[in-house]
């Protein structure tokens, strides 16, 4: 049975549920896709180790499916928020298109995790980066830009990345995985490529202006795959690690924290902490070791789960009241108690507190840059997680606690949303609970890390106080504070830098066009030929000959 399992690739079920929630009813649409989603979790952990699947296509060797320590606990985690975002979905009202698109995305993301070659992890990267502008897109209205830019970025990361591959098969004759990409411009090709769906302070604009945008339900598919699905290739492609990364992470976790804090629009604040959340796995991964290594893989299971829980939260107070602002929000704590009561989960989750997923992984991410010897990226982390702790109690404070500025209509919630809630808060507090059983699940190994030791509980319960004192002192400075993205200054920077290279470059070719064509004219006065009629039957020539030569390529390709 197991063997039957391997010769068919787990994104298989992605497609089939997206063809389904087409051609059937939505509930029958909706129940089949979750099953489908579902069973990928039960379907990988019975595949055994090492099993794969390998195709030649073009002439060169594919893995299509492998299963190895790194990609099975994320391709397993990815069914279970698949199935979880499909019902969330359904509850929150999303078309038949919009599942079948988020379908598509979410088996794409798998595709890449499962890949065993470069190539394909490629292949899959441009389907993931094509799918998620459709499916924003598909909103219309205000996502519309936003998928564009999406678009605009996610293709010149792409770029980056398919140099990176080509390089690497040039220097071992092989897209099949065998350790890291080759050191050199391949790497730094590869980390730069990656870098734009990680979020790299400088190509993180489309995040923050992408997952407000579309629908409630697309915000909650795109927070699960994304930039996990590049944190696992950037764990492909920098095994050994990289202080270089390292610090690229914690740029990322204070910048993505800080702009966190100022937000006003839950799901822009949210946005900019996957930035900050994002980074502490960055940073894991950059410290290369093998408790690093643990802990950032941990760090992106909890990350998954808890913020696409908030997202939930978000999208389901948006979707009940019709507001996006907290500053129009206030006493939703009485009104929507399960989504309080989930929402305290994973607050307490995402600020590191004691018997919460989030304090087992992110205390071992401390723990092992603390343990490599990288005093400065481990106060960058502490302090980080204050900032996140001050977010949350903002956020609850402002949609759930204080009595609104004006009354709110709250709409009744779907069983659908309410049970989606419920069951994805639930890892959340048994990954905290049992560390053991949690860390056990993925590669390296997290050492001596000890989660509930006297000073990793003592530690965390002074960052979780630090930061909801810190909320009570500068919340009303806070609001008198208007957040200002590098974005504001980067963009019309590259606009500058565009438009003066495009000017330049139809200069230079003006120059040259004058150039050839007064030199056309004096061969054409030498041989006795007309000036005009030379160069007629030059550009005619070229002409021909480009045709010529694409008519020759097209033959060789197809031959």
């Amino acid at each position: 049975m197991t063997d039957v399992l391997a010769v068919v690739p787990p994104w298989a079920a992605y497609l089939l549920a997206a063809v389904v929630v087409l051609l059937a009813p939505r509930r029958v649409g909706t129940a089949v896709a979750v099953a489908l989603t579902a069973l990928t979790v039960p379907w990988l952990f019975a595949v055994p180790p090492g099993s794969s699947l390998s195709t030649t296509a073009l002439g060169f060797e594919q893995v299509l499916f492998r299963v190895d320590p790194l990609a099975r606990p994320v391709a397993a985690l990815f069914g279970f928020v698949a199935a979880i975002t499909v019902l969330y979905g359904y509850g929150t009202g999303a078309d038949a298109r919009q599942t079948a698109y988020s379908l598509a995305y979410m088996g794409a993301g798998v595709a890449a995790v499962v890949a065993g070659d470069w190539l394909t992890l490629f292949m899959a990267w441009e389907l993931l980066a094509v799918s998620a502008t459709v499916l924003v897109w598909h909103h219309g209205g205000d996502a519309v830009r936003p998928a564009f830019r999406y678009a605009v970025y996610h293709l010149i990361g792409g770029a980056f990345l398919v140099s990176a591959v080509a390089l690497q098969y040039t220097a071992t004759g092989t897209f099949v995985y065998d350790g890291g990409l080759t050191a050199g411009l391949p790497t730094t090709l590869a980390v730069v490529g990656v870098g734009v769906n990680l979020g790299f302070v400088g190509l993180h604009a489309w995040l923050p202006e992408t997952y407000p945008r579309p629908h409630v339900a697309v915000s909650v598919v795109m927070v699960g795959f994304t930039t996990k699905v590049a944190v696992y290739a950037l764990a492909r492609i920098a095994l050994d690690g990289s202080l270089a990364v390292a610090w690229l992470g914690a740029v990322m976790v204070g910048f993505g924290v800080t702009q966190a804090v100022l937000q006003t629009d839950m799901r822009r604040l949210l946005s900019y902490h996957i930035i900050s959340q994002v980074g502490y796995m960055v940073v894991a991964i950059g410290i290369g070791t093998s408790a690093g290594l643990t802990g950032a893989f941990a760090h992106l299971t909890a990350n998954v789960l808890y913020k696409g829980l908030l997202f939930m939260i978000a999208g389901a107070i948006i979707v009940r009241t019709g507001e996006r602002s907290l500053k129009k929000l206030g006493g939703l704590a009485r009104e929507m108690p399960v989504t309080f009561g989930t929402f305290l989960v994973a607050a307490l989750a995402i600020s590191g507190v004691p018997g919460f997923s989030g304090f087992v992984s992110k205390g071992l991410v401390t723990k092992a840059v603390e343990s490599a010897g990288a005093e400065l990226l481990w106060w960058v982390l502490v302090l980080a997680s204050v900032g996140t702790a001050l977010s949350f109690a903002k956020f609850g404070y402002y949609a759930f606690v204080r009595r609104p500025p004006d009354p709110v209509v709250v709409a009744p919630a779907s069983r659908s949303q309410l049970a989606s809630l419920v069951i994805i808060a639930v890892p959340s507090v048994l990954f905290g609970l049992f560390p053991g059983a949690f860390l056990g699940a993925f590669a390296g190994s997290p050492g001596t890390f000890e989660p509930y030791a006297a000073s990793e509980l003592a530690k965390a319960l002074a960052v979780a106080v630090a930061g909801v004192v810190g909320f009570g002192l500068v919340r009303k400075p806070l609001t008198r504070v208007h957040p200002v993205d590098v974005d504001r200054v980067l963009n019309p920077a590259a606009a500058s830098l565009a438009v003066a290279t495009s000017t330049l470059a139809v200069d230079a070719g003006a120059t040259a066009t004058r150039a050839g064509a007064d030199l056309l004219g004096r061969l054409g006065s030498l041989a006795g030929r007309d000036p005009a009629t030379t160069e007629t039957s030059l550009r005619a020539a070229l002409w021909a000959l480009a045709a010529t030569t694409g008519l020759a390529l097209l033959v060789v390709a197809l031959a």
